[in-house]
């Protein structure tokens, strides 16, 4: 016989409708009160077998002796200990970065990634790529600032162009940028060299932006990035090769109030529809302790999350991911052993926060397991810090309290080395989840019509 699944969320909708989503399939259902009375209650004999079907796939109904978390634990230890067919890298071309913002934990340094660095990073990743018989390969370029390490972002894109080419293999590229430097002729060569999803921060609107992320000199630095966000999207190349732009928005007290009026400018541009919008909440990075100096409280983030989301409805941004999660295959770089992160030194990590912070860049650090140079003295990962994350929250370790949290699916127990650190910061959509759930059942019954169950 079956049981209701504990991965559920549920929120009336009408007198008589609700909306139930499946956190172990990223479902989302429009059912009768009646039905779900049924499935409570335990009368399956009641629903009829088209709507029995669905409740059964969406696994919203599971087996009666089934033990779920065993079920979705062992399902991501699976997952992940599977070989992908696509190769993700994240890449470093420099350590250093014109902006001083006040909440950023790194240090950085005016080194980028010389010829020789570059070479061997490309003999590094092609001789992955050819042992591993990869159909793609997906690269973030990363920071400190990317574009001050523009030289051996060349260099490297055209040597892993042409091996791919020649090999069948795809190739694609993002770029998490601060934007200072993305001309139109730099986005115009970059989108050649196949990067063409970018990730540029605004912090609000320009009063609240020049607050935050401004120079070493303490320059401004709105105008100069939204202009070049403009040009970018505007250029005929970003239509032609379907680039997207996603800008992030890093919340804390001292912004939260100027994003609406970021949202009215983005949308008088004329380029609302190019674009989408992420909104994060500024969080501990290096020990600069960000979240407890400028931190929301989660519940009002979440509130003042659904407001944006609605706003950028009525404006027609562009919609890039789904409002609710998705079902996870894995957590991050920590759970997947094949991703790694290559710094403008050559070394290797396994998290975006380790390179160029003090907590962890240092002699002493657990979290480097190789670099580039010498590939087969790599550390065992499994033998570090998070190496088993999955039994980590099996085991409730650094205090994880993931075991018991009906969102583990669409999650992965979240940032692992925030609870590495004892800074744990659930998702934001714990917080709105409901609201989410209706603002989703709207968006899909404008787009595909009604399909209620």
């Amino acid at each position: 016989m079956y049981k209701l699944s504990k991965y559920h969320e549920f929120e009336d909708i009408s007198e008589s409708e609700k909306l139930l989503f499946s956190t172990r399939t990223s479902n989302l259902l429009h059912i009768s009160h009646d039905v779900f009375e049924h499935v409570q209650k335990g009368n399956f004999d009641q629903i009829n077998e088209k709507v029995l079907f669905k409740l059964l796939s969406s696994e919203i109904l599971v087996p009666e002796d089934e033990d779920e978390f065993s079920v979705i634990i062992e399902n991501f230890k699976q997952k992940t200990s599977q070989k992908g067919k696509i190769l993700n890298y994240t890449i470093q071309p420099t350590a250093n970065c014109q902006l001083g913002c006040h909440y950023c934990g790194q240090v950085h340094e005016k080194i980028n990634m010389d010829q020789n660095i570059v070479d061997q990073t490309f003999d590094y990743l092609s001789n992955i790529l050819l042992n591993g018989e990869y159909e793609g390969l997906f690269i973030t370029w990363y920071g400190a600032e990317p574009l001050l390490g523009i030289k051996g972002i060349r260099s490297l894109s055209e040597k892993i162009i042409k091996f791919c080419d020649d090999n069948n293999i795809k190739y694609t590229a993002m770029m998490i940028t601060n934007g200072l430097a993305l001309k139109e002729r730099i986005f115009e060569e970059l989108v050649k060299l196949r990067i063409v999803k970018y990730q540029i921060t605004l912090d609000g609107d320009e009063d609240s932006h020049d607050l935050s992320r401004y120079t070493k000199k303490k320059e401004k630095t709105f105008k100069i990035i939204l202009n070049n966000i403009i040009q970018a999207a505007k250029n005929p190349i970003y239509d032609e090769k379907d680039c997207v732009i996603l800008i992030r928005c890093n919340i804390h007290k001292d912004n939260y109030q100027s994003i609406d009026s970021l949202i009215d400018m983005l949308y008088e541009t004329g380029i609302a529809e190019k674009l989408t919008l992420d909104f994060a909440p500024v969080h501990d990075w290096g020990k600069n302790y960000a979240k407890d100096n400028l931190g929301l409280t989660p519940t009002f983030f979440g509130e003042l999350e659904i407001e944006w989301y609605l706003k950028m409805k009525e404006y027609n941004f562009k919609f890039v991911k789904d409002v609710l999660p998705q079902k996870r295959a894995g957590t991050c770089m920590v759970t997947n052993k094949e991703s790694e992160l290559i710094d403008a030194k050559g070394r290797l990590s396994y998290c975006w926060e380790t390179p160029y912070t003090p907590e962890f860049d240092n002699d002493e650090s657990q979290l480097f397991h190789g670099d580039i140079f010498n590939p087969s003295d790599k550390k065992d990962r499994n033998d570090l810090p998070l190496g088993n994350w999955y039994e980590d929250i099996e085991n409730e370790n650094y205090g994880t309290t993931c075991r018991k949290c009906k969102f583990l699916p669409v999650c992965g127990g979240g940032c692992p080395i925030h609870w590495y650190k004892e800074m744990a910061m659930c998702p934001s959509f714990k917080y709105n989840f409901k609201d989410r759930m209706v603002l989703q059942y709207v968006m899909s019954k404008e787009y595909f019509g009604e399909a209620a169950v």
